[in-house]
C-alpha cells in the first residue's frame, strides 16, 4: 500500500478514553506507512484545544464509548476552517451504521478488526482532505489574480479614488484628468465632498457611510462632480469597500468608455436607433418602443409623457453661435439623463424638443418630478467651449390613461399642453386639460359600481404584498399590503383604477373589510412578522369597526401584533378626533397603527404628535429627486428626529433609486419600500371566510 509521504506526520485526533486505541491505530497506520502523529483526546474541551493548536486533518471518534457526543463533534469541526474529516470508530459495522453516521456529518464508519479496509479508507480520506485545501487555495489564487488581471486591464480606463474618513488618499490619473487636476498630488489629502456637486453631499456621504458597513448593494450612483474650473462634471460611480493599511475605506470608480465591449446588438442600436448627439431615441424607433409600452399593462402605479423643449433658444443661439448649439444640447441631455429612472424612455424629436415616457407611483410623483427638472434646468449655467449661457424649458405633461388610448393621442397632447405653457409665457409645468372630467367621472362610476359589488361578492380581489425592508435597521417579513381586482375576463385591475369610485359610492367599507379577512388567512398560512392595511375614512368613522374586528380576530387566532393598520395624513388631518380614538382603540387592543403619506400636508409635524403611532411612512413624493432637493431633505430629516424622540419608526414610501436611498441612510431612516427594494409578489386569498365578507356587512 503506498503511503502518504509527509516527513512530519500526518497530525490527527483519536478521541477516546483508552490509552490502547491510541496504540492501536498508531500501529495500523504505521504498518501501512503513514507517519502519522497521533493525539489523543478523552473530552470535549481536550479536542477543542486540540483543534486549535494543532490543526488535525483526521479525526477518529470511537463512537461505541461515547455515542451521544457525535453532533457536538460534528459542530466543532464545522467551525474550522478547513474543517477535518471524522471517521467513526466501531466494533460492528453495516450499511445502517454507515448511512446513520454519513447522515449526521461523518466521512464513513471503520473498525479496529478490519485493518486493510482501516487503511485504506484513512488513505482516501487524507488525500481527499489534501485535495479539497489544495482545491480551495487553487481557487483564492484565481479569484486573486482575475482581480489583479481586471484592475490592471480597467487601469487605464477607470477613474478610481480610495476614500477613508471623507478624505481622498489615492486616486489615479484618469481620476485627476477628470476633475481637471494636472496630476494626483493635488487631490491627496482632499475632502472628497469637494469633488461634489452641493446638491449631491448628502446622498453621496449616506451612500459612504453604507459602504463602509457593508450595506451597499453595489447600485451605480449619478453624481454632479465639481471640476477645477469650478463646471460640473456628471458622472456614474461605483462604490467598493476595500481595506488600506488595515483601516477600511470606500474605493470610488468611474467607468471609462467601454464601447468597444459592448455586445454587437448593443452597438447596433446605439448607432441606428439613437441621436449620435443625446443618445436618445430617434423620432421613430421612440414611437415604436412606447406603443410597445402601452400595451403592456403596469404592475402597479402611473405612467405620463412628457414634452420638454427649451424657451426662446433663437436667444441662446444668438449667445454662443450655431456651431455651439449641438453642443449645449448634449449638455441639456445629459442633464436629462441625470434625471432617468430604468422604466423611462427618452426620445429626441429634432430641433429641440425631447419627449419621455415615464412610469412612476402616483401622478403627483410625475408633477414633482418634473418640477424638478424645469428649476434644475433654469439654475443651470451650460458651459460651451470657453462660452457660459443658461436657458429656461417648458413642460407640457399628460397623464397615459388606459391601453385604448394612442401613442398620436398622447403625443398630440403633451405638445399641445407645451405650447400652451410656452404660451403662458415658458419656464413652467403644463398638465393637459382633462376636458368634460366630471361628466367622465360619473359615466364611470355607472359602470364600475356593479362591477365592485360583483367582484366582491364572487370573491374576485386579490392582495399584493409588496416588501418592506430595512435600511438602518435590521427586519425581516414585513409587509405592505395593497388590493387588485380581477375583472370579469380574469385580467388584474389596480387599485387605482377603482377605488376612488369605490370611495364615491360609498362601498370602500366592505373593500377594507374584505382585505381585512384576506389578510388574516395571509397571516395564518405565512406566518409574517408585520403586514400594514390601509384604512379608508368610510372605516375610521365606523363605530361598529372595533366589534367586527374583535370577532374576527377571536376566530382566526391571530396575533395583533403581527398588524398595523395605517391611515393617510390627509385623512388623518381630516378626521383627527376619529383618528386618535381610533388609533388608540386598536394600540390598546394588541395592533399597530400607522400614518402614512405624512410630509403631505401642510402640517405634519402636529399630526405626528398628535395621533399615537407605531409606524410613519414618509410620503413618497418626497422621494422623487430626493437627493437633489434640500428643502425636501430638510423636510424628511425633521420628521425622522421628531419620530425618534417619539419613539416611532420611519418608513420611506416609494423608493426607486439608488441615490435615494443613499441619501435616507444619510437622514437616519430606518426602513424602506418600493420598486428600488425588490419586485412586488402577489398573493391571492380565495377563503370561506373572506367570501361571508359583503353577505354579512
Amino acid at each position: 500500500m503506498t503511503a502518504l509521504s509527509d516527513s512530519v506526520g500526518v497530525p490527527l485526533v483519536v478521541y477516546t478514553r483508552q490509552d490502547d486505541n491510541l496504540s492501536a491505530v498508531n500501529n495500523i497506520l504505521r504498518q501501512a506507512g503513514h507517519p502519522v502523529h497521533c493525539l489523543r483526546a478523552g473530552q470535549l474541551g481536550e479536542l477543542n484545544d486540540a483543534l486549535k493548536h494543532h490543526h488535525p486533518e483526521l479525526i477518529l471518534y470511537f463512537a461505541d464509548e461515547k455515542p451521544d457526543e457525535l453532533e457536538s463533534i460534528v459542530k466543532l469541526l464545522r467551525l474550522q476552517n478547513p474543517s477535518p474529516t471524522l471517521l467513526l470508530v466501531c466494533n460492528k459495522i453495516d450499511e445502517q451504521t454507515i448511512s446513520a453516521a454519513m447522515e449526521s456529518g461523518a466521512n464513513d464508519v471503520i473498525s479496529l478488526t478490519h485493518r486493510y479496509r482501516f487503511q485504506a479508507v484513512v488513505k482516501r480520506e487524507l488525500s481527499a482532505y489534501r485535495l479539497k485545501v489544495a482545491l480551495a487555495s487553487v481557487v483564492s489564487s484565481a479569484q486573486q489574480y482575475r482581480q489583479e488581471l481586471k484592475t490592471l486591464m480597467q487601469g487605464s480606463a477607470e477613474a478610481i479614488a480610495d476614500v477613508q474618513e471623507g478624505i481622498i488618499v489615492a486616486s489615479n490619473p484618469n481620476w485627476a484628468e477628470l476633475f481637471g487636476y494636472k496630476d494626483t498630488h493635488a487631490l491627496m489629502d482632499t475632502p472628497f465632498m469637494d469633488s461634489c456637486a452641493e446638491s449631491d453631499q448628502t446622498m453621496i456621504k449616506g451612500a459612504l457611510v453604507a459602504c463602509l458597513k457593508q450595506n451597499w448593494d453595489g447600485a451605480p450612483l449619478k453624481m454632479t462632480g465639481l471640476h477645477a474650473n469650478g463646471s460640473n462634471v456628471p458622472v456614474e460611480i461605483q462604490l467598493e469597500r476595500v481595506t488600506i493599511a488595515g483601516d477600511p475605506a470606500v474605493r470610488v470608480i468611474v467607468a471609462g468608455d467601454n464601447t468597444a465591449e459592448r455586445p454587437p446588438e448593443q452597438l447596433l442600436e446605439q448607432t441606428l436607433l439613437k441621436d449620435p448627439v443625446t443618445g436618445f431615441y430617434h423620432r421613430h424607433y421612440f414611437i415604436d418602443k412606447v406603443e410597445e409600452h402601452l400595451q403592456t399593462p403596469l404592475s402597479g402605479g402611473v405612467r405620463a409623457m412628457v414634452y420638454i423643449r427649451p424657451d426662446n433658444f433663437a436667444r441662446v443661439h444668438d449667445d454662443i453661435g450655431i456651431l455651439a448649439t449641438e453642443k449645449l444640447l448634449t449638455r441639456l441631455a445629459d442633464l436629462l439623463k441625470g434625471f432617468m429612472q430604468p422604466p423611462d424612455l427618452y426620445g429626441r424629436f429634432g430641433g429641440t424638443m425631447f419627449i419621455a415616457l415615464l412610469e412612476r407611483g402616483t401622478m403627483e410623483d410625475i408633477q414633482t418630478w418634473t418640477e424638478q427638472l424645469r428649476k434644475t434646468i433654469a439654475e443651470h449655467v451650460f458651459e460651451v467651449d470657453d462660452q457660459s449661457t443658461s436657458l429656461t424649458c417648458t413642460i407640457g405633461m399628460s397623464a397615459a390613461r388606459n391601453e385604448e388610448q394612442t401613442t398620436a393621442e398622447l403625443l398630440h397632447e403633451v405638445e399641445k399642453a407645451c405650447r400652451a405653457g410656452r404660451d403662458s409665457g415658458g419656464n413652467c409645468v403644463n398638465m393637459c386639460e382633462d376636458t368634460g372630467a366630471t361628466q367622465a367621472i360619473r359615466t364611470a362610476d355607472a359602470l364600475w359600481v356593479p362591477r365592485l359589488r360583483s367582484a366582491l361578492m364572487q370573491n374576485r380581489l386579490k392582495l399584493m404584498h409588496q416588501t418592506i425592508t430595512g435600511l438602518t435597521e435590521e427586519v425581516a417579513g414585513i409587509f405592505d399590503t395593497r388590493v387588485q381586482m380581477i375583472d370579469e375576463v380574469g385580467d388584474t385591475v389596480l387599485a387605482s383604477e377603482f377605488i376612488p369610485a369605490a370611495e364615491r359610492a360609498g362601498i370602500i367599507k366592505n373593500i377594507d373589510r374584505w382585505v381585512i379577512g384576506a389578510s388574516l388567512s395571509f397571516c395564518q398560512t405565512e406566518n409574517p412578522m408585520l403586514v400594514f392595511l390601509r384604512l379608508s375614512a368610510d372605516s375610521i368613522n365606523d363605530d361598529s369597526l372595533p366589534d367586527w374586528l374583535n370577532e374576527r380576530m377571536d376566530k382566526s387566532q391571530v396575533k395583533p401584533t403581527k398588524i398595523c393598520f395605517q391611515v393617510s395624513e390627509e385623512i388623518a388631518a381630516q378626521f383627527l378626533k376619529q383618528t386618535i380614538s381610533i388609533a388608540e382603540a386598536l394600540r390598546a387592543k394588541g395592533f399597530k397603527f400607522a400614518i402614512d403619506h405624512l410630509g403631505s400636508g401642510r402640517d405634519s409635524d402636529q399630526v405626528l404628535k398628535h395621533i399615537p403611532m407605531d409606524y410613519m411612512k414618509i410620503d413618497g413624493n418626497l422621494m422623487q429627486g430626493l437627493h437633489r432637493e434640500p428643502e425636501a431633505q430638510k423636510v424628511v430629516g425633521d420628521l425622522v428626529r421628531t419620530a425618534t424622540d417619539l419613539n416611532i419608526k420611519t418608513i420611506a414610501e416609494r423608493i426607486e433609486d439608488a441615490n435615494t436611498l443613499a441619501t435616507l441612510w444619510q437622514l437616519g431612516i430606518g426602513l424602506i419600500q418600493g420598486n428600488y427594494v425588490q419586485m412586488q409578489g402577489v398573493v391571492l386569498e380565495d377563503t370561506q371566510s373572506v367570501r361571508k365578507l359583503v353577505s354579512e356587512h
